[in-house]
């Protein structure tokens, strides 16, 4: 999936509520996927370190279902 469309910030681009929501959402996933991905280039690997790894990676599990609703709206739409 290519997040970069996303990230273009355009008050008037055309999408509807329902779209401008589940992009945030996406993007929201894709920030915590980020986070985990740095916390566990860390060396350092004290308790709180393994808390905040477990916490993001928990995150991520929570909002990742919006990338299968993004692949089953636009397999609806074809």
């Amino acid at each position: 999936m290519n997040c970069a469309p996303i990230l273009v910030c355009s008050k008037d681009d055309g999408k509807t509520a329902v779209e401008t929501a589940s992009n945030e959402m996406v993007m929201g996933a894709v920030r915590v996927l980020c986070e985990f991905s740095l916390l566990v280039t860390q060396q350092n690997h004290s308790d709180l370190f393994l808390k905040a790894l477990d916490d993001a990676l928990k995150r991520f599990y929570q909002k990742k279902g919006i990338f299968q609703e993004q692949k089953m709206s636009k397999s609806a739409k074809a």
